[in-house]
């Protein structure tokens, strides 16, 4: 979670109806305040779009849902009171609103009311920020993105600079096997400023891809660690904790070779393994708590890369593959780095921000994105280890 999600999480009743009104007109809405409000956001007013016309409403809380009907039984009382015949309900929520409850809704407030349901939610209002509208997120939510847009992309040529390395087999990768290699990198926000920690109270960092666990050894400034795979000269995976809050792992033994073909496991099945999102939730869940243990806070950016990987073909349910015109897709490049993502350091919570990522390397492998995760939360299969369940579904 970075700045900008975290000011739009917290934000007042008050202060959202505020912002609702301003974000409402930046995407092309006539506004007209009724001058009514509650401390919960319940704010509304008079829209027009075009031709149309109707109510928006606005709100903070967490039920958004019971929130949204509530609001649109009030809608249908004021449309009688006033003799008015509305076609838009507008509702803006601060609140994470998943695709298919999105299109239910939408359903359910067509069939009970004949209205047009749009929902302006935190997904959608993040990307209008950062997009498009950076002067409401400066005026409303405190937060100046034109200045944190560089701070990204300082960050981001610095995960740019281990890739290189790693693909030259350079330093810490300098006994990684050669081959394909996905990588997770994990750095947080505040790595540019002079604020490190101890080398002695470094952590073990997890290895990518390891079910077992990993012992690492502390080298200086940071802690490295290898998978239970390769030999002592030639390692298939490794792990870096260093004192300036950077986790970076490689991993060439997550790919499988077979029947002259390449893959990673996309899925968990007991008799080969968890899976790549698994892995790389795990992995995350763990740096998350060991940065806080360092004496780091706020939030992380993390990044999956496929490195000389373009000939991988990601494997998926077995159903799918004996699907008839079936063709598996690959990442067609030698090197292949995601978005990034916001995690907030200390939080076990990591599955909701690491979806838009792992949705992203599905699509990449030419999937509908990942069917591990579903609405923020962990969807298909636990998994346990030394009778601990450390993966549970309905985990975010």
């Amino acid at each position: 979670m970075d700045e900008l999600e975290f000011a739009l999480e917290n934000i007042g009743g008050h202060a959202f109806e505020d912002f609702a009104m301003a974000f409402l007109r930046e995407q092309g809405y006539s506004v007209h305040e009724s001058g009514e409000s509650g401390p919960d956001g319940g704010w509304d007013a008079q829209i027009e779009f075009g031709s149309r016309n109707g109510i928006a409403h606005a709100s903070v809380q967490e039920t958004w849902r019971r929130k949204l009907r509530n609001d649109a039984e009030k809608v249908a009382a004021l449309e009688e009171d006033l003799g008015e015949d509305y076609d838009l309900f507008i509702f803006v929520t601060n609140q994470d609103v998943g695709g298919s409850q999105e299109l239910d809704m939408e359903e359910e407030i067509r069939e009970e009311y004949g209205w047009t349901l749009n929902i302006h939610h935190r997904k959608e209002i993040l990307g209008e920020l950062r997009q498009n509208s950076q002067g409401l997120a400066e005026g409303f939510l405190d937060v100046d993105l034109q200045k944190d847009r560089g701070h990204v992309e300082e960050i981001e040529e610095l995960c740019s600079d281990r890739l290189d390395k790693i693909q030259a087999r350079e330093g810490y990768a300098s006994d990684l096997i050669e081959g394909p290699a996905v990588v997770l990198h994990i750095i947080p926000n505040g790595i540019l400023s002079k604020s490190k920690s101890s080398p002695g109270s470094i952590p073990d960092p997890s290895v990518l891809f390891e079910d077992l666990t990993t012992y690492g050894e502390t080298k200086g400034k940071y802690t490295i660690a290898y998978g239970n795979s390769g030999t002592v000269e030639e390692q298939g995976s490794y792990a870096v904790l260093r004192n300036d809050g950077l986790y970076e792992s490689a991993s060439v033994s997550a790919f499988i070779q077979k029947h002259e073909e390449t893959w990673i496991q996309g899925h968990i099945q007991s008799s080969i393994g968890i899976g790549l999102d698994a892995h790389v939730v795990l992995a995350a869940r763990s740096t998350m708590e060991k940065l806080s243990e360092m004496g780091f806070s706020g939030t992380a950016f993390a990044w999956l890369s496929f490195l000389d990987a373009d000939c991988v073909q990601l494997n998926v349910p077995n159903s799918r593959q004996r699907a008839i015109g079936y063709t598996p897709a690959t990442l067609e490049t030698d090197r292949y780095t995601t978005e990034y993502a916001t995690l907030q350091i200390g939080s076990e919570k990591v599955i909701a921000d690491l979806e838009p990522i792992l949705d992203e390397v599905w699509r990449e492998f030419g999937e509908d994105g990942t069917p591990n995760i579903e609405d923020g939360k962990w969807a298909l299969g636990s998994y346990s280890m030394n009778r601990e369940t450390i993966l549970e579904e309905g985990d975010r």
